[in-house]
């Protein structure tokens, strides 16, 4: 049984691409209705992969819970937050494209997001969803860092909204966080009160990534499965 103290946040990181045999067993600890869903990816690898992601998920919460994978019943908030009635865990997760990250705490609300960087239209994604003092910052950056500044900046959105628990339930231009991406990841204002912590994940130069944790902890234990 892996131990985890009041005070310390893991942020676990895995590749989703596996073989048939790896996704067949994953598989096994999904639900009918998981089964279901990843069934209706138009595109296979994108069902696959979110057969990996679930299933790694549960992989993980085994090892603090001791109990089997597929014995764990994950329930879902109004907004979409996942959560085990029985225990106090807290944790989140998201993935993108090959590449999926965890979060996980003994009871301080955590969100975490990963967003693989890809050509956008950045500047119209931040004149339509940025706060006005977001986009001014933005638009003084040179050209050539608008990109990484957007994806810098929304996956410390979304990590806020998913360690709330209120989604996009709440507008994303209602919470300030740090545009330029050489800066260190920060909530400059947002709407739900409370001590939030947030910090810039480096997981992999090709994604951006960014973690909250609510309340105070000691630090932040990272696990690598290639």
């Amino acid at each position: 049984m892996l131990m985890l103290s009041d005070r310390d946040v893991h942020v676990w990181s895995t590749n989703l691409d596996r073989s048939p045999t790896q996704i067949d067993e994953f598989r096994q600890f999904l639900t009918t209705q998981e089964c279901q869903r990843a069934a209706k990816f138009i595109n296979p690898t994108h069902g696959d992969r979110w057969i990996v992601a679930r299933g790694y998920l549960r992989q993980i919460l085994s090892q603090y819970l001791d109990r089997a994978p597929a014995q764990i019943v994950l329930t879902y908030s109004q907004h979409g937050k996942p959560a085990i009635e029985d225990t106090q865990i807290q944790f989140n997760l998201s993935h993108s494209r090959d590449r999926a990250i965890y979060a996980i705490s003994a009871k301080s609300p955590v969100g975490i997001d990963i967003e693989y960087i890809h050509p956008l239209p950045a500047a119209d994604l931040v004149d339509r969803f940025f706060s006005p003092a977001e986009q001014g910052i933005f638009h003084r950056l040179p050209l050539d860092r608008q990109q990484a500044a957007f994806f810098h900046a929304w996956v410390q959105k979304e990590a806020y909204l998913k360690a709330c628990g209120t989604g996009l339930s709440t507008p994303v231009d209602q919470i300030e966080v740090s545009i330029d991406p050489d800066t260190p990841a920060a909530i400059i204002s947002a709407p739900v009160a409370g001590i939030w912590q947030i910090y810039k994940l480096d997981i992999s130069p090709e994604y951006a990534s960014a973690i909250v944790v609510g309340g105070d902890f000691d630090k932040i234990q990272y696990f690598t499965d290639p």
